[in-house]
């Protein structure tokens, strides 16, 4: 209920919509443009909020207030959208009786001056073009274009991309409490990657410490318990394996309804007002998901409703695809799974230590079944890893400033903690960019 946003555009609901909003509620959010320059329209598509009393002139009851004015009742088609400054404050307040469905709006940020999207590089010739053609002997911009000076290339695979499109050679910039983008976009989306803590199994891993890891979360199926890891990457969405979805002989994995997450346990089914449980509503499974060799082994999940952050539940942060983790960096990787090779389930969350492997070394090891979209780490003398029941879990590593960040997600390995046998993850670097297309 609330928050900040700094975004191109977006949608915006009361809580819990579309189901009924709570009574005694008061929420405020804070829109803003990434660039100055840009305004903000917003269209209410749904507005469906207990009536003013009869005879009075204003919303006494439950009212959207947006930039000050009021709104309590259904609006007429050309009454739904307006426009806005480079920011806009938006209020919501129920009273203790009536609920109804809510309000549900679509922001994006416009320029009047610049008639290209914000993806797109303005030729100044009238044309548009996306950003990501230009400089690269296309010369769709013509001759005499802004496209000659070549300040918007497109960036290098190794250079972090800034949301006007600059590209910036500082290795892994974002969210390091520096501004280094002139738009700040490095330093836009932080709020994630912290232990809140006041003050595997994993095999050869021990227990962790309750609120350690808050993104963790155990993905449950009725009778059959725990199945597998996920990780909290928003208030809506997990990130999952996609082998954990697929269906066997009696069961149906594929199906988002038989699914539960549980997020902020420590013990496997502890019971505790702490511990937060959502349905899920919708399960995204990459499509080019290769089952024969785990490539692509990534879905997402999302929530049927938004989980409330505190101590024990926290987005982890997602890795741009410029982000570097050099060989040997320690990372931990975290999970209820076995304790060894086809064993039982651990009752504590594990934590086990492994290390980034280098990875022209693990595709030796594994006859060049590595693909550019996997990530090996562990122990190569074997003793420390991630086995059956943590897969679509997290490889957490630390970046600056004790933030943590997604790096891989348990996929597959050959057997568990065996000699020069690491596990091997899903790269999330490779799927930054599908991460936030299906996300919004």
């Amino acid at each position: 209920c609330g928050g900040h946003y700094i975004s191109w555009n977006g949608t915006l609901s009361s809580p819990y919509y579309p189901s009924y909003y709570p009574p005694n509620i008061d929420c405020s959010w804070i829109i803003r443009a990434p660039l100055p320059g840009y305004k903000l329209s917003l269209k209410i598509l749904i507005i469906e909020i207990q009536e003013k009393s009869p005879g009075s002139s204003k919303c006494d009851k439950d009212w959207l207030e947006i930039d000050g004015v009021r709104y309590c009742k259904a609006l007429s088609e050309n009454n739904r959208n307006r426009e806005y400054g480079f920011s806009v404050a938006i209020n919501f307040h129920s009273d203790e009786l009536v609920t109804h469905r809510g309000f549900f709006i679509e922001y994006k940020a416009f320029s009047h001056t610049d008639r290209c999207n914000p993806e797109q590089l303005n030729c100044g010739d009238g044309k548009c073009k996306h950003q990501y053609k230009t400089c690269k002997g296309d010369d769709s911009c013509g001759e005499d274009s802004d496209e000659n000076n070549c300040s918007y290339k497109s960036c290098s695979p190794y250079a972090y991309t800034c949301l006007n499109g600059k590209c910036l050679l500082k290795p892994n910039p974002e969210c390091d409490g520096k501004r280094d983008c002139a738009d700040g976009s490095d330093e836009m989306n932080c709020a994630c990657g912290r232990h809140q803590l006041k003050r595997n199994r994993i095999v050869g891993g021990e227990d962790a410490r309750s609120g350690k890891w808050p993104w963790q979360a155990s993905l449950q199926m009725g009778a059959h318990g725990h199945v597998c890891g996920a990780t909290v990457i928003s208030n809506r969405w997990l990130v999952s394996a996609a082998h954990c979805f697929l269906d066997s002989d009696s069961v149906r994995y594929s199906v988002p309804s038989g699914w539960k997450a549980y997020m902020g346990l420590h013990i496997i089914n502890e019971k505790s007002n702490r511990v937060a449980m959502r349905s899920i509503k919708r399960i995204i499974v990459h499509p080019q998901y290769d089952q024969s060799v785990s490539d692509y082994d990534i879905a997402l999940l999302e929530m049927e409703m938004p989980v409330f952050f505190s101590e024990l539940v926290q987005p982890i942060c997602l890795p741009s695809t410029s982000r570097i983790f050099i060989y040997g960096t320690v990372c931990y990787v975290t999970g209820w799974g076995t304790i060894k090779e086809n064993s039982h389930l651990a009752k504590t969350m594990q934590e086990a230590r492994v290390r980034i492997i280098n990875q022209s070394v693990c595709n030796k090891l594994y006859d060049d079944l590595i693909t550019s979209r996997m990530l090996c780490a562990g122990n190569l003398n074997g003793g420390v890893d991630a086995c059956q029941g943590d897969s679509g879990g997290p490889l957490a590593c630390a970046g600056k400033g004790n933030r943590w960040y997604l790096a891989g997600i348990v996929s597959w390995g050959e057997g568990c903690a065996q000699r020069n046998r690491p596990g091997v993850y899903t790269k999330v670097m490779a799927f930054y960019d599908w991460i936030r297309q299906n996300t919004n």
